[in-house]
């Protein structure tokens, strides 16, 4: 009985070692397809972020420059300005231009024709001294630049925005 089974377990071992064999054959390829596809993969991600790279240091550069530009113009606006500015304070100063506001008249005048007093053809005025009207205008100078500044503000979130493609609320 002991040689009818030894030509059966060699069969069944031969059997086992070969199913063994090719079942380590088989998860051999299969480990094998899944690193090709994690290496396309990879190859494919990195392709991806370096185009979706090279297009937000595209939007950047255009950003960037559209920015400098929108700075460069301020500076232009308020150098400009700055010299209205001090060409009318020179004109105050030397009498050329002379600034007056409207005063109230007294209360005990009289006015004989009522349509004069309500178009105020000959209103009673006061002639501003010079340092004054230069404080005066140095204050309106100062209203001037502070929105010249926040309408660049403006404009470089909007170009920004626009740039990025932002959606705002």
């Amino acid at each position: 009985m002991t040689t009818t089974w030894r030509p059966l377990v060699a069969v069944l071992l031969c059997g086992v070692v070969a199913g063994w064999t090719a079942q380590g054959w088989r998860k051999d390829a299969n480990i094998a397809a899944l690193q090709r596809a994690a290496a396309i993969q990879t190859a494919t991600a990195a392709t991806e972020l370096a185009q979706a790279t090279a297009r937000v240091l595209t939007l950047e550069r255009a950003a960037g420059a559209a920015l400098a530009q929108r700075a460069d113009h301020l500076n232009q606006e308020q150098t400009h300005a700055k010299t209205d500015r001090d060409r009318f304070n020179d004109d105050v100063r030397s009498g050329a231009v002379r600034l007056s506001i409207p005063v109230a008249s007294g209360r005990c005048a009289t006015t004989a024709d009522s349509a004069v007093a309500a178009n105020h053809r000959h209103q009673t005025r006061a002639e501003l001294d010079p340092a004054t009207a230069a404080a005066l205008d140095a204050i309106a100078g100062d209203g001037d630049d502070a929105t010249r500044q926040l309408n660049a503000c403006i404009d470089a979130y909007n170009t920004v925005r626009d740039t990025y493609h932002v959606q705002t609320e």
